[in-house]
Order: structure tokens, then sequence, then C-alpha cells
């Protein structure tokens, strides 16, 4: 008999949290999205974490902007966003529903760590503006290697140190 409510317990205890669907940690992580941008033969993921639904996600290389289109069933939002650097950088702006905000920015080696706060329920549109866009020399890069190339070639014909 004691066994049985033993076993009783044990089922009881390892199945209620899970049921009444608890938080199991109290860091109050929420839903996180990768989203793929491709661009200038690259791919760059932008990671977004929040407490609310990030949607869809797009880039304008021209602009050097990332559009983030958000829903939100909360009054209260927080959202962190890990931008990869050679995808845009430099100054940020940030406008959320084309007004703009101030969110803490901490740049790292190789990301910008973005947290924001903000208040509404609803759609809510959210614009990055950076100052660079970095493919546009990678994609360069080629043609000033082959020019280089070139150029070392001729030089050396003309000494005659390369011999064909």
């Amino acid at each position: 008999m004691m066994k049985v409510l033993f076993i009783l317990l044990l089922s009881m205890i390892i199945t209620i949290p899970t049921a009444l669907g608890l938080v199991l940690s109290e860091d109050g992580t929420g839903l996180t999205h990768t989203f793929i941008v491709q661009t200038g033969g690259y791919d760059f993921p932008v990671q977004v974490t929040g407490n609310l639904d990030v949607t869809d996600l797009s880039f304008d290389k021209d602009m050097k902007t990332i559009t983030l289109y958000i829903d939100s069933s909360l009054d209260y939002n927080l959202l962190e966003i890990l931008i990869p650097k050679n995808l845009i950088n430099g100054e940020f702006t940030f406008l959320l529903d084309s007004s703009e905000i101030f969110p803490k920015v901490s740049m790292g080696n190789d990301i910008s760590f973005t947290t924001i706060e903000f208040d509404g329920k609803g759609d809510h549109k959210l614009e990055i503006i950076g100052t660079t866009y970095l493919p546009e020399f990678a994609e360069v890069a080629p043609i000033v290697l082959a020019t280089s190339l070139i150029g070392i070639i001729v030089i050396l014909k003309r000494f005659k140190k390369l011999n064909y």
C-alpha cells in the first residue's frame, strides 16, 4: 500500500507542474525567432527574442534598414535583437510605429545586441536603420583581388623574373 501511495505522489509531483503550464525558470525567456537575411551573396542570421510575436522581417540594403513586424498581446513588451555587424552597423536609428525610440544597444565583436522595451498591444512596426552596409565592400573584393594579381604578374614579367 505504501509503494502505491509513493508512486502516486511521485507521479503527481512530476506531472502537475507540466499540466498546469507553470513556468519552470525565472528568466522569463520569450519567443525566439531566427530570420535569415540573404544579401550580397551571404546569409546573415538575425535573432529576435521577446514576449511578443515577430511575424516577419524585411531588409532593404539601399536604405540599410531592417524592418520587424510585431504582434503583441501584452501591454508591456520586451524585445532583444542580435544583428550581425557584417549586415548593418554604425550609429543606429530606431523607429517604432514611425516614432523614434532610444533602446539600449551593446556592441560585441561580431554582433550588435539591442534591448527594446515598449508599451502597447496589437500590431507594431520596428525599423532599425544603420549607417553602414558592409557587404557592399565584399562585392568589390574579388575585383580588387583580380586587379592586384594581374598587376603583380605584369610587374614580375616586366622585370623578367617570371618566365612561361
